[in-house]
């Protein structure tokens, strides 16, 4: 064989072997990004089910009766309601407060509420805890829930879930209520080591009187706690201290 044959062969050789190589390394690349597309489906899948029956859990609760949403008030570890005496009505500043009592049920507060449109907060919107002082004024019911809290899917399912109900309540007073978190940068924990803090500012009068206001009369912060969230506990919470039961809850009669 001539040296210009040899040399022709060789390069026919290598050009086979190249190209071998091109078809090997495409049908590498194809089944790599085929394993990617399939793991990318079932991720995508995965997510697109939990969503769902997450979506699914929570239409279903949001159907259920207050009272029955969450664990019993027993089951719950609620204890009984603490009273203290209230101060710091009609007190607007524009400064934090220091309060006495974490989560407050009473105190000096911003000169305004929060929006009462809204039923539930995280820890990315919520408004100032003295934004939520002055709905307690107004006669709001805050439901304080902790870090341990918002780290349980299951237990925040289960609030947004009853947020969901109150909204739907629409502006009827009686769910007067605002699900919000209680952080380590607002103060001290929720007594006792519990995780749910139930709080309104009360005046021990559940039934509206237009006379009850025209006079002095005494405020108290109350507060119940529990190991997690009870709609019994709530629903039983908010019956006893109505909107009406606080030292401004008188404002929505005069609203037209």
């Amino acid at each position: 064989m001539s040296k210009s044959s040899t040399n022709r062969a060789r390069r026919e050789t290598v050009e086979q072997m190249r190209r071998q190589a091109q078809a090997a390394e495409r049908r590498r690349t194809l089944t790599v990004v085929a394993v990617c597309v399939v793991v990318a489906l079932v991720i995508v899948g995965l997510a697109g089910y939990t969503l769902y029956t997450n979506n699914q859990e929570k239409e279903a609760l949001v159907k259920q009766n207050l009272d029955d949403l969450g664990a019993s008030a027993e089951a719950a570890g609620c204890v009984a309601v603490v009273e203290d005496d209230a101060s710091g009505e009609g007190d607007h500043v524009s400064e934090p407060v220091a309060y006495e009592t974490n989560p407050p049920a009473s105190g000096p507060h911003f000169g305004v509420a929060a929006d009462e449109d809204i039923h539930f907060y995280d820890a990315d919107d919520r408004p100032a805890v003295e934004q939520l002082v002055h709905n307690l004024e107004h006669g709001w019911t805050i439901v304080w829930y902790d870090e341990t809290v918002a780290a349980d899917d299951e237990q925040m399912n289960v609030l947004t879930a009853t947020a969901e109900k109150l909204d739907a309540e629409g502006d009827d007073p009686q769910y007067s209520v605002i699900l919000a978190p209680w952080t380590s940068e607002d103060g001290a924990p929720i007594p006792d080591g519990k995780h749910i803090a139930l709080t309104h500012w009360s005046v021990h009068q559940p039934v509206y009187d237009p006379e009850f206001f025209k006079s002095d009369f005494e405020s108290f912060g109350v507060s119940q706690y529990c190991d997690s969230f009870s709609g019994e506990a709530l629903a039983e919470f908010i019956e006893k201290y109505p909107y009406d039961d606080s030292p401004e809850g008188y404002i929505w009669h005069a609203t037209p």
